[in-house]
């Protein structure tokens, strides 16, 4: 493996990598790769791509107001998408790209939210927000913004999810 850098997003470089993400991150449903960086124009998001050489080796993209309202209301940015791609995984290029992340967001604001899976697919993400500081916000578990409740029935996927809170001051 080379030497891996981590470069955010230009707004300049926006029409190609795009297309990169229609190719390799959303080549199930292509038009992901447009919503994905829609607020970036107007500088909603941000997204750090790290490269392994002219290889793609994973990304994260952190949304400067988050669709949920307490993170909202409570100027907490959200880290939106963390991914490294299969054969980087292991190698600290998560990390790398949090902390690259964590500090642009520790410019605006003094937390920083993220969400992580319930399933065992996540394990490795769950272990790691853990390592970095990251806490549940005290909601429990939630279909996308809202908490579940006893006694409800839900079928375990990627909508299940735990929101999380690191206060950057410390």
């Amino acid at each position: 493996m080379n030497s891996i850098e981590i470069r955010r997003v230009l707004l300049e470089e926006l029409p190609d990598v795009v297309e990169l993400f229609r190719n390799k991150v959303y080549h199930w449903n292509p038009a992901e790769a447009v919503a994905h960086f829609e607020d970036h124009v107007s500088r909603g998001g941000e997204t750090f791509l790290a490269w392994d050489g002219e290889e793609l080796a994973g990304f994260l993209t952190l949304r400067w107001v988050s669709r949920n309202p307490a993170f909202r209301d409570n100027n907490i940015p959200l880290i939106h998408h963390l991914e490294v791609f299969e054969p980087y995984r292991r190698r600290g290029i998560a990390a790398r790209l949090m902390d690259t992340g964590e500090g642009l967001i520790a410019t605006r604001a003094t937390k920083a939210g993220i969400t992580v899976g319930i399933s065992q697919e996540y394990g490795a993400a769950q272990r790691l927000y853990a390592k970095r500081g990251y806490i549940p916000d005290g909601r429990g578990v939630c279909q996308g913004h809202r908490p579940i409740k006893l006694g409800e029935s839900y079928t375990i996927d990627h909508d299940l999810i735990i929101w999380l809170t690191k206060d950057l001051t410390r």
